[in-house]
C-alpha cells in the first residue's frame, strides 16, 4: 500500500505540473527538517514558507532560486517528487556536441565555447576554450566563480597561474582540477594558441547562466565581446595585431 507521502507526491503531478508545495513539504518530511530549519537555510520566513506548503501562495521564480541555493539542491531536485526514492517514471537527458559546436562567447583573449548547451539546469558545464592570452598583462587579473574545475589540455601548451601555486605548464594530455573559487587564469606559452576542455562543476542552481554572466562581465572589461557565429571572427580579427606585435 502505497504510503500518504507517495499519493501526495503522485497527486502532485497532476498534468505533469508539480505543486510546489506539495513537493517542499515532501522534501521536508523526508530530511526531517522543520520549517524554521528550512526558513534558516533559506532566508524565507516560516510564515511564507508555511503558506508555500499549503498552496496559499506561489512562489516566484526568485523564490524558488532562494529555495534551491538555500538547500544545496538543484531547480530539477526540487520539482523531484521522488526524493529518496523510486521515481515514478524513468527520466533521462542527452545531449550531443559534434565537432566542439555550441554557443560561444569570445573577446581578444579568450574564446568560450559551451557544449551541449541545450541541456538545461546541468551541474556540470562543458566548454572547449580557445586561450589567445600570452600574459598577465594581457588579461588584468585573475578571476575566481563558484565551484570546481577540470581542465584537459588538448592541444598547444598551456600556463595555469593561480593565486596559491607557482605558475603551471601543462602539455597536451595534461590535466589538473582546481577549486575555481581560488583566482586563477589561463595563459598560451607555445607559438600556437592552446586548447583546452573545461568542465566547471557546482552545486549552485542555473550554473551556466550564472558562468555566462560571470565571463560577459570580465569580457566586457578586457574588450569587445561577440557571441554565437561572431565570436569566431572577433577572435581571428583580435589575434591579428598581437601576432604582429610579437613577430616584430
Amino acid at each position: 500500500m502505497a504510503s500518504s507521502a507517495s499519493k501526495r507526491a503522485s497527486a502532485s503531478w497532476v498534468g505533469n505540473h508539480p505543486q510546489i508545495g506539495s513537493l517542499l513539504r515532501d522534501r521536508r518530511a523526508y530530511h526531517n527538517w522543520t520549517l524554521t530549519d528550512v526558513s534558516q537555510m533559506t532566508g524565507i520566513s516560516v510564515s511564507a514558507l508555511s503558506k508555500i506548503e499549503n498552496d496559499a501562495m506561489s512562489p516566484t521564480y526568485s523564490t524558488i532560486l532562494q529555495l534551491c541555493e538555500g538547500l544545496k539542491i538543484e531547480i530539477a531536485d526540487l520539482l523531484n517528487p521522488s526524493v529518496g526514492g523510486t521515481q515514478a517514471s524513468i527520466m533521462g537527458r542527452r545531449s550531443i556536441s559534434r565537432q566542439h559546436e555550441g554557443s560561444s562567447l569570445a573577446d581578444d583573449n579568450y574564446a568560450y565555447t559551451y557544449l551541449c548547451s541545450d541541456v538545461a539546469h546541468k551541474r556540470i558545464i562543458p566548454m572547449v576554450v580557445t586561450v589567445h592570452a600570452r600574459s598577465l598583462d594581457d588579461i588584468g587579473e585573475l578571476w575566481s566563480h563558484v565551484g570546481e574545475e577540470y581542465i584537459y589540455v588538448l592541444s598547444g601548451r598551456l600556463t595555469l597561474l593561480t593565486s596559491l601555486y607557482e605558475p603551471t605548464e601543462l602539455m597536451p594530455g595534461d590535466s589538473v582540477y582546481i577549486d575555481s573559487t581560488m583566482p586563477h587564469a589561463y595563459l598560451s606559452s607555445g607559438d600556437a594558441d592552446a586548447q583546452i576542455l573545461v568542465n566547471c562543476s557546482s552545486a549552485t542552481p542555473n550554473l551556466a547562466q550564472t558562468l555566462r554572466e560571470i565571463l560577459k562581465e570580465r569580457l566586457t572589461r578586457g574588450g569587445a565581446v561577440a557571441a554565437g557565429s561572431e565570436a569566431a571572427d572577433v577572435a581571428k580579427t583580435a589575434r591579428t595585431p598581437r601576432a604582429k606585435k610579437r613577430g616584430a
